[in-house]
């Protein structure tokens, strides 16, 4: 694999990130886990004996924490559309044996089966063209997991959520630059059989420069751009409680 990786030994396991990463790095280095804090918090609302999907999983950080919180038997359905950065989330499965609970797809989760384009541009981390960062300027930061869904980037294959053959679902947390909104309006289907815990970056509320441009990249889809999942699942599924900006990020929790 690419020699721009480092592997850090970490208590939750072997972690192998690249080297230039402009943000999730730096944990790394200081002998700390990324968002470990938000995700021992999470804890409590992750059924053990259900499944998880999770949509913008990167190299798998969040992925092999939420894989302990499940019993065996039960998967942990990761989606992350970046090649480069699904490779590495492959690296990260096989070297701490977790195969047979981590099921990778390299694929772009959003609100049409087909096919579109990641950015080209780095646009939360600094402007950067994100192949160069990853291919030839290595030398220079990349935010690689804010890469949002846009043009002139790498192509992508596009799944829905109600595509998906998937059930038992506990838990589904979406981090997916903006494209939160999208993905939402078209897994109405699996949230109406399974009411998992959802747990989304609010990009359209919190920080809008992704969502911006996702919509200006897909403007046939502004209607889904517009799905309000907190009222839906209150209003349609007497869900019981929201907690927004759950520990101080800018994501939201919605409980069942």
């Amino acid at each position: 694999m690419d020699n721009n990786i480092t592997t850090y030994p970490t208590h939750h396991g072997l972690v192998s990130i690249y080297s230039n990463e402009k943000y999730i790095s730096n944990p790394f280095k200081h002998g700390d886990y990324w968002d470990e804090d938000t995700l021992i918090k999470l804890k409590k609302y992750i059924d053990p004996n259900k499944s998880i999907l999770e949509i913008g999983s990167h190299c798998g950080t969040s992925s092999l924490v939420y894989a302990s919180y499940i019993n065996d038997g039960q998967k942990l359905y990761a989606f992350e559309p970046q090649k480069n950065m699904y490779n590495l989330l492959v690296k990260n499965i096989n070297q701490n044996n977790l195969q047979n609970k981590i099921i990778p797809f390299n694929k772009a989760v959003f609100c049409f089966n087909g096919l579109g384009n990641m950015n080209d541009i780095d646009l939360d981390g600094g402007g950067g063209n994100v192949l160069k960062r990853y291919n030839e300027e290595t030398d220079l930061p990349c935010n690689y997991g804010g890469i949002c869904l846009g043009v002139n980037g790498e192509e992508v294959e596009f799944i829905t959520v109600d595509n998906m053959e998937i059930d038992n679902i506990g838990y589904m947390h979406i981090d997916a630059q903006g494209a939160e909104n999208f993905i939402l309006s078209k897994a109405t289907n699996l949230i109406t059989k399974c009411k998992p815990i959802i747990y989304f970056e609010n990009n359209e509320k919190y920080d809008t420069k992704l969502y911006d441009k996702v919509c200006s990249s897909y403007p046939a889809y502004l209607e889904e751009s517009k799905f309000d999942i907190k009222k839906f699942c209150m209003n349609e599924l007497s869900y019981s409680k929201i907690i927004e900006r759950f520990n101080g990020g800018d994501d939201d929790l919605i409980i069942p």
